[in-house]
């Protein structure tokens, strides 16, 4: 079983897009996929088309062996378990929860009934979730190539056994064609070859609720996910 953590450097960098959508190529391509969402916002949901106001999502377990019972299977071999914002707010359980100890503690019930287990963190400052990135297979920091990225990222500094995906990049802007240009030479093969480009479709496959991976399979975007996705499954 392979475990894929996901994180921005900040918020707005489109991460819980990246997961869905990268859940779902990955699900296309064969694979028995988990998406978990671990940030509070809760709005992985809203791309699978699970009603926010739900109280359906893994805060609600009381062990984390009863996970499943939060969970929403979306197609054969693909499974959602949302944050579960709502159970908090009508409970009154503070929001500031250890999900990557949670996890940590189910990921062995999860061997035998998927391949990839992807996680949506928050992001930096509170994107840490030391336990589970030390589990993981691959680490991924996903950022906009902007200015406000680079310096956060320069800042911060990425850690020798992570990723950088590049999302949102605009090629015809010069400013982002330089941030790329100096992150590859920078970090170099940490980079991931694929970059997602600026995509319209994408806004309006979040209007659908819906990956774009199923909104428009023909999309930019959506050939880029597959494209991360067969990086992904290459040795």
């Amino acid at each position: 079983m392979n475990i894929l953590t996901l994180s921005g450097v900040r918020g707005g960098g489109g991460t819980t897009t990246v997961a869905g959508m990268l859940g779902d190529a990955l699900h296309t391509l064969g694979q028995r996929v988990l998406l978990v969402d671990l940030n509070a916002s809760d709005l992985l949901r809203l791309h699978f088309d699970v009603a926010h106001g739900d109280d359906h999502g893994w805060v609600a377990a009381g062990l984390p062996s009863e996970w499943r019972r939060q969970a929403f299977e979306l197609a054969p071999g693909l499974m959602l378990v949302p944050f579960g914002r709502a159970a908090i707010e009508d409970s009154g359980v503070s929001p500031l929860l250890h999900g990557d100890d949670f996890w940590v503690r189910a990921l062995p019930g999860l061997a035998g009934d998927f391949d990839w287990v992807l996680f949506d963190c928050p992001p930096y400052p509170g994107r840490q979730a030391p336990a589970l990135r030390f589990h993981s297979t691959l680490d991924v920091r996903v950022v906009r190539p902007d200015i406000a990225a680079h310096v956060l990222l320069a800042q911060i500094g990425l850690d020798e056994t992570s990723h950088l995906l590049i999302n949102d990049f605009d090629p015809s802007r010069p400013l982002e064609r330089d941030v790329v240009k100096d992150w590859r030479r920078h970090y170099g093969a940490r980079v991931l070859p694929q970059a997602i480009c600026r995509d319209e479709r994408l806004h309006e496959a979040l209007a659908c609720k819906q990956p774009v991976t199923r909104y428009r399979p023909d999309a930019d975007a959506s050939q880029a996910a597959l494209a991360i996705a067969r990086w992904c499954l290459s040795p």
